[in-house]
């Protein structure tokens, strides 16, 4: 048989994550005499084989043990149906699944209110409850989730000691800790007849949310390894770090179990911790866990919403190193969106020193025992020598930053956490949470909140020389090879967001900070898309875009592109996804805050590298641009 000008294309998809394929071409060549069909497939069989070997080696070397989870890569659910499908909407869960909070007016609301010192302004509280009794007949013992009641609390007027006063300026005045712990005392049980708790079910099927299938199905083969192919592999996960520690339990139990994890809750809390360490010289202090919940969390009545789950957490506390137990036999761990400083007060003593769960943790890290998954603001405790928890837009850069050497001189109480990180300018703790990324600052939301400045100058300030931002729908996968030559870490990225990285190093040197009239020395934009990888080696960025991403044409015009207030929400990603699509050379952005001009510009030269894509993602077409080596500068003139 003779083959002329044959091509043979062989294409094995190595990186299941990444969606990427290499392929393996072979040009055979007209030949008169045929060619020996046996001998040419046994030759293309030995080639294969020692390719896909070569190939399997690397693939388990380099099994990612760090994953990042942005705050939106949620799963269809009985508390939040936004991520299900028509269909799933329309149909509901049964009945006997947990709805999202509700809330309701009664007698005994009021009461509690009356009662509990949930708010530090005594006058504004009998405002509040004086509101609530004119507007419970209107409500008829009607339940209602927290948008729909705080909408009909902010519209409505009413008389007090024979003032005319409008509720929207009584929610207003409320601090954000006291609109929660109002929230605390209405919340409403949510029970079968018999009393038994409803828990949240999560339905993957019918999630539109393809980000996160992706996301949470690259952690579990990562997990799948470490176990091996005997057994499910087994996961713990932490939800303490947020106010409510009981609110996510049911559903990160049921997501991960039809995932086809062994899931358990570990339930550490900084109530929990502070029960632990108070238990040293008090056998009784785990009996106080809702006293230290009030105190620790700013949170009030989980022993009544979550009986069952405040009884396990009161057992766990009374057995010695349970905790630690449970994380022993786990092959994975998932800490749960939530405060950094929070968090700080779950992993770390009075004295400052490391728990000894944060320290098995590590230990188990190093080994290669256990892979680690975080999710949204959880992740700020990653950073070098650093954990952002405050500061929102351009302002940042014009006022002082709140500098904290510890969550222990940060806050002690749940109330002064909560308010610290509701400030509008610049606050971090300048030491690190979990020693796990040692490459830099990292921050989430950083594109929907235009949280760059924020990261820029956190960098700057605590000699961090890259700095990276996730976006609140990607995920990115971590892994780190060893060699004599230095360490490779991975980054891989999945989603309909992105992943940022800002080197601050120009010409070799940090970049200059200065306060008063601010012009920043440039730095380099990297923005990585959807099925992107970088590697970062002896502070070198090398990066790998996906196969379907193609190159951009560049505008011979040269134009350069403008945009206004390009630090509002979505402008910075904007102004620099227009730069990327358009090929332009430079992009401006101009704008003022406080009185005060500032202009960003962005600029092209011959290391920018830029593709652009459309993939099917999240039921929509996903148009994508990623760049690397963007010059950016921002200049603020006062």
């Amino acid at each position: 048989m003779k083959l002329r000008d044959m091509l043979v294309e062989c294409a094995f998809k190595i990186n299941e994550m990444g969606g990427r394929s290499i392929f393996i071409t072979l040009i055979i060549n007209n030949n008169k005499n045929g060619i020996n069909m046996d001998l040419f497939k046994t030759k293309i069989s030995v080639f294969v084989g020692l390719f896909l070997l070569v190939n399997l080696n690397v693939a388990i070397a380099v099994t990612p043990d760090l994953f990042l989870f942005g705050q939106d890569l949620s799963f269809c659910s009985s508390e939040n149906l936004q991520q299900c499908s028509q269909d799933k909407k329309t149909i509901g869960f049964e009945s006997k699944a947990k709805k999202a909070a509700i809330y309701i007016v009664t007698e005994q609301a009021l009461e509690r209110l009356n009662e509990v010192p949930w708010t530090e302004q005594p006058e504004l509280k009998q405002q509040t409850i004086e509101l609530l009794k004119i507007l419970k007949p209107k409500l008829e013992n009607k339940q209602f989730s927290e948008r729909l009641f705080i909408r009909m609390l902010r519209r409505q007027n009413f008389k007090y000691l024979n003032e005319d006063l409008k509720g929207r300026d009584v929610w207003s005045n409320l601090f954000e800790f006291e609109k929660q712990n109002l929230f605390d005392l209405l919340e409403q049980k949510q029970t079968l007849k018999s009393g038994k708790r409803l828990n949240t079910s999560v339905d993957i099927k019918s999630s539109n949310n393809q980000s996160s299938m992706l996301a949470y199905k690259a952690f579990y083969n990562a997990a799948a390894v470490v176990s091996g192919n005997k057994r499910k592999p087994k996961i713990v996960f932490i939800t303490g770090n947020d106010r409510d520690p009981y609110k996510k339990v049911d559903y990160f139990q049921d997501l991960f179990d039809k995932l086809g994890f062994e899931a358990n809750w570990l339930p550490i809390d900084s109530a929990m911790q502070t029960a632990l360490v108070a238990k040293q010289y008090d056998l009784t202090s785990c009996d106080s866990l809702e006293e230290f919940q009030i105190k620790k969390l700013a949170s009030y009545r989980r022993k009544v919403l979550y009986p069952d789950l405040f009884k396990r957490q009161v057992s766990q506390c009374k057995k010695k190193d349970a905790i630690i137990d449970i994380l022993k036999k786990s092959d994975a761990l998932f800490i749960a969106d939530g405060s950094p400083l929070l968090a700080f007060h779950s992993f770390y003593l009075p004295t400052g020193e490391k728990s000894d769960l944060l320290k098995k943790i590590e230990e188990m890290l190093t080994k290669k025992q256990i892979i680690l998954g975080l999710e949204g603001s959880s992740i700020h405790g990653l950073s070098n020598n650093s954990a952002i928890f405050s500061g929102e837009g351009l302002q940042v850069m014009l006022t002082p930053s709140t500098i904290m050497s510890s969550g222990n001189e940060a806050c002690n109480l749940g109330l002064d956490c909560i308010a610290l990180e509701s400030e509008r300018n610049l606050g971090y703790l300048n030491s690190t949470l979990f020693n796990m990324f040692p490459w830099g600052v990292i921050d989430t939301q950083t594109s929907s909140l235009a949280r760059q400045p924020r990261l820029i100058k956190t960098a700057v300030e605590t000699n961090n020389r890259f700095a990276f931002g996730l976006d609140k729908s990607t995920s990115v996968a971590i892994s780190t090879s060893k060699s004599e030559s230095g360490d490779t870490i991975e980054f891989s990225v999945l989603g309909k967001g992105g992943f940022w990285i800002f080197d601050t190093h120009n010409n070799g040197k940090q970049i200059n900070l200065q306060a008063s009239s601010i012009e920043m020395d440039e730095f380099m934009s990297y923005y990585l898309t959807h099925q992107d990888s970088m590697t970062l080696r002896n502070g070198v960025i090398s990066v790998d875009f996906a196969s379907w991403k193609f190159t951009n044409s560049t505008n011979t015009q040269t134009p350069t592109v403008t945009s206004s207030q390009p630090f509002s929400r979505y402008s910075f990603y904007k102004l620099n996804k227009m730069l990327c699509n358009t090929g332009a050379a430079q992009a401006k952005g101009t704008g003022d805050i406080q009185g005060v001009d500032y202009t960003l510009l962005l600029t092209r030269d011959a290391s920018t590298i830029s593709r652009q894509g459309i993939i099917s993602l999240d039921s929509q077409n996903l148009n994508t641009c990623s760049f690397a080596s963007i010059s950016s500068q921002i200049k603020i003139l006062n």
